[in-house]
């Protein structure tokens, strides 16, 4: 009864360490004033699940993805390029490979918001798999779809007749 209870522990133990062997995301540059690019981590029940990104139509952010190190072999893609475009990039820094004193270039993508919407970007690497939930938000005083659809918006923006 004792080993059974010990070996469910070790599974645990062992399941809790591969849920934590993924990349760590970070947001790399600030969004211009007025305009969003927020990075959030999405936690699961032994670690972060994925990543949320919130960011402005016409607006790009570089996303870095390490793991003791810069990540191997890093490529991205979108599930819809029209509503948020990923790129390799790369950025002019260094960083501390493991416990070396080894350095090497950050492994960086950059996702521009194209038009508003919702889509997911996939990104691989040796070092493993991430998913960001990216939500394209219009930028400020941009009327929405919705709202520039509406009658009273339509009678109300419209230029008398002469």
């Amino acid at each position: 009864m004792i080993a059974r209870g010990l070996q469910r522990l070790a599974l645990a133990a062992a399941l809790a360490a591969v849920a934590a062997c993924h990349p760590v995301l970070s947001a790399e540059t600030p969004a211009p004033p007025g305009r969003s690019a927020r990075l959030d981590a999405v936690d699961g029940f032994w670690s972060v699940q994925s990543y949320r990104l919130e960011l402005s139509q016409g607006v790009a952010v570089a996303v870095s993805c390490s793991y003791g190190g810069p990540c191997e072999k890093l490529t991205a893609a979108s599930d819809n390029a029209a509503i948020a475009e990923v790129r390799a990039a790369a950025l002019q820094t260094l960083r501390p490979v493991a416990l070396s004193t080894n350095q090497q270039p950050a492994a960086v993508v950059v996702i521009v918001g194209k038009a508003p919407g919702t889509t997911t970007i996939r990104l691989y690497s040796h070092d493993g798999n991430r998913e960001i939930a990216v939500t394209v938000v219009p930028p400020p005083g941009a009327p929405s779809a919705s709202l520039a659809s509406s009658p009273a918006v339509a009678a109300a923006t419209t230029p008398p007749a002469s």
